[in-house]
Parts: C-alpha cells; structure tokens; sequence
C-alpha cells in the first residue's frame, strides 16, 4: 500500500487522485504538526478526499519530532543566517522520518504532492521549474534521487476537480506550515523566549547612521523596512546578533564575490569536475543570475556570484532548460 502525505491543499489532493486512477492501493495520511497545523479546513478537506477516493485516512501525531524543525529555524535566524525550514522538512522530515515511520506501518511506499515538473537524463532523475508561477521545485533541490509525479497547474486542477473533490482553486500548501502570515519574529519569541532589543545601524565605515528594532528583524539583502531614509538606495549587508548590530550599505559596497556549498545535493549532475557556467537562485522567487560554479578539491564548491545573498539559505543551480543540476546550503567559508 501507499501512503499520500495529504495537506488538504490541491497538489496533495492531484498525486491522491492520480495514483486512485491507476489502481494503486493507498491511503491518506496526513501529520499533524502542532495546535492547528494543520488547520481544521484542511484536515477535513484531506478527510474528504479520502472519503472520496474510498481509502482510509491517517492522522499522524509527529508535533514532538517536527519541534527539531522548528528550532533549526529559530536557531539559524539568530544566528543571523537565513534558514530554508521547507527546503531541509522536504530532505529530513518527510522523506527521512515521516517515511521511515510509515514503513513501520506496513507502508510501501510515500507519494507527496508538489508542482514540479520530472525529467530523466544520463541515469539520473531530476526536477526543473514548472509552467505555473508557483513552482515547487526550488524548495525541494535537496532532496534525493526519487521519481515524483507531475502534471501543469490547469491539469491538476482539472484532475481534482473531475473527481468531484472540491478545493478553491490555487489552495496549494503554504510555504512555512508552522508560521501563519510572514510574521516569524513572533514565531521566535514564542518558541525561545527571545525579545529583540534597539541596537545600532552601521555603514560600511562603521559610523552609526540609525537605530534597529532589535537584529532579529533584519536579513541580508534587505532593502525596505529599514525605517529610516538614506538619500539612495541601500541595503542589509550584515547581520551581527552578537553585538546587535546592522550594517547597511549600497550594491557597491558589498564585497563577497561568492559563496561555498558544502554537500551540495547532485541532482541532473551526479558530480562536478570542472567549472560551469549556469543560473543560481539563492531565494524562492527570485530570477535565475549567470554564475560560475568551481569544485574545489575538499569537495566543496565555490559559487562566483556578486549579488548579496544570505548565509543559510538555499542555493539551487540551474541549467538553461530550467532543471536543477545541484543544490545545497549557502556558506561563507
């Protein structure tokens, strides 16, 4: 039998869908995470699939296991890094302990739902950018070498919607599950107890030029909400909790020409010889930049990219099919 992790979001209720059609034997299972994750709109819109498709639906009490997750992320933040809690969930949680868990079950097998699209070359599967502007397929540059299914964004809403199972069309599931709104400082003060103090704002020069609410609210490469007006563009070039401080400074006064991946997740390239030119996102949403990807023989790899990024965050490389050739975390060193 298999197991359909089920958010009671749309993708989820398309990979349900496809593999009831094929005949496949499966159940619904969905984790619960915490108080109200998942919320009861979509626990009972998963109940209803399964009700649907006439399987069985499993609700999974994982909310002790998933507090890892949720302390990564506090963790990294201050720390003054940027932490990509989807990204490491999709590679240690759902496809390590949530699929070790189901095989105790007597699962066989775990089907997740994501809108990517799948392509095979050279002996090895990989997962490239969608049609539809939600694609999924940088969050899960991490993961291993698994088949996953995939269809457009129109098919899968068409796939559910003739089955007769009902969720508002574009319901996928949200990007951090733990996190409601984009309010994760909140988050953090609940989860640690830490209370963001004033501190100063620093230029490249080390003069103060402002005042902060407290580092925690501040990330790399940030441009607005900074409070204040400088007269010209300027940006979070660092954030240092240590001493509570924030230094802000122009495109030109950032000096990093690039960043390490170590372990760096193979995806189309099962290993890298040379040096490549190809795209980089270091952030969901963001448009692929031409970099210089170089192998280094510790086995790390060195990104030639000039824009400001954020230490923790993900890096995935692209090729200029749009499929994801390698990824891994942003270092500095």
């Amino acid at each position: 039998m298999i197991a359909v992790a089920l958010s009671g979001g749309l993708d989820s209720a398309a990979a349900a869908v496809l593999l009831h059609e094929q005949g496949l034997r499966i159940a619904g299972v969905t984790m619960r995470l915490g108080p109200n994750n998942p919320d009861d709109a979509h626990l009972e819109r998963a109940r209803s699939i399964c009700r649907r498709l006439n399987c069985e639906h499993i609700v999974l009490d994982l909310a002790d296991e998933f507090t890892a997750i949720q302390q990564y992320f506090c963790d990294e933040y201050l720390k003054g890094r940027t932490p990509n809690p989807c990204a490491i969930c999709n590679r240690d949680f759902k496809s390590g302990l949530l699929f070790e868990r189901l095989k105790t079950l007597g699962f066989e097998g775990l089907a997740t739902g994501h809108y990517v699209r799948k392509g095979w070359a050279a002996g090895r599967h990989y997962l490239k950018s969608g049609v539809w502007r939600q694609s999924q397929e940088y969050f899960m540059g991490l993961i291993s070498q698994e088949a996953i299914a995939f269809s457009s964004r129109p098919e899968v809403e068409r796939l559910v919607q003739r089955s007769g199972i009902e969720i508002p069309t574009g319901q996928s599931s949200q990007d951090v599950c733990f996190i409601k709104g984009t309010d994760y400082l909140d988050f953090i003060q609940n989860f640690n107890g830490h209370q963001p103090q004033p501190g100063p704002i620093k230029d490249v020069s080390g003069r103060t030029v402002g005042t902060h609410r407290g580092a925690l609210h501040y990330t790399v490469g940030q441009r607005k909400g900074l409070g204040m007006g400088f007269g010209e563009r300027v940006y979070v070039l660092k954030v240092e909790p240590a001493s509570n401080t924030v230094t802000i400074g122009s495109l030109k006064d950032w000096d990093s020409q690039g960043f390490y991946l170590h372990q760096p997740n193979f995806m189309k390239l099962a290993e890298l010889a040379a040096p490549i030119t190809a795209q980089v996102k270091t952030r969901y949403g963001q448009h692929p930049i031409a970099a210089t990807i170089e192998p280094l023989p510790d086995g790390r790899l060195f990104v030639h990219y000039s824009e400001p990024y954020a230490c923790g965050q993900l890096a995935a490389i692209y090729d200029q099919d749009d499929a994801i050739l390698l990824a891994g975390i942003i270092e500095a060193e």
